[in-house]
């Protein structure tokens, strides 16, 4: 036979675990290989018949699950990575939409009552020249006679 020698029940040496998770299975192992007797192995566990039986049964339906066929590749993202992004999102849109509504309420009231309205220093002292010199559109609607209501 070429390659390695195969380890058989030896290979649960090999494995991480607990010492006592390895023994076990190293026990299971041999038992279904047929190196040793059911009995042999409860006695070396320190466990009776039954519940050798149920550990069995336990561990090949671990490993038969384990060898279901799968996609390949790497697994989808898992819905709770899905479900907080999607929340970090939610919440986000709530905040622009808050901020959205605050900026509309704003502006209507900067267009409904301009004289609530605070006007940057830098802006105020050119409107204040403008007037002063009879520029810009602040003047021209006293002398035009019309009147916007």
């Amino acid at each position: 036979m070429r390659g390695r020698h195969p380890l058989g029940a030896d290979q649960a040496n090999e494995m991480e675990g607990s010492e006592q998770a390895r023994r076990r299975l190293r026990v299971m192992l041999e038992t279904i290989s047929g190196q040793k007797r059911i009995a042999e192995a409860c006695e070396e566990l320190g466990i009776g018949e039954a519940q050798f039986h149920k550990l069995r049964q336990k561990m090949l339906k671990g490993a038969l699950a384990m060898l279901e066929p799968s996609a390949a590749g790497r697994p989808p993202a898992t819905n709770a990575d899905e479900d907080e992004r999607i929340a970090g999102m939610q919440e986000e849109n709530r905040q622009l939409r808050i901020e959205l509504r605050v900026a509309q309420i704003r502006e209507e009231v900067a267009l409904l009552m301009p004289h609530l309205v605070k006007v940057p220093e830098e802006l105020e002292k050119k409107r204040n020249r403008k007037v002063r010199s009879g520029g810009g559109s602040g003047g021209t609607q006293g002398k035009s006679g019309g009147s916007a209501s």
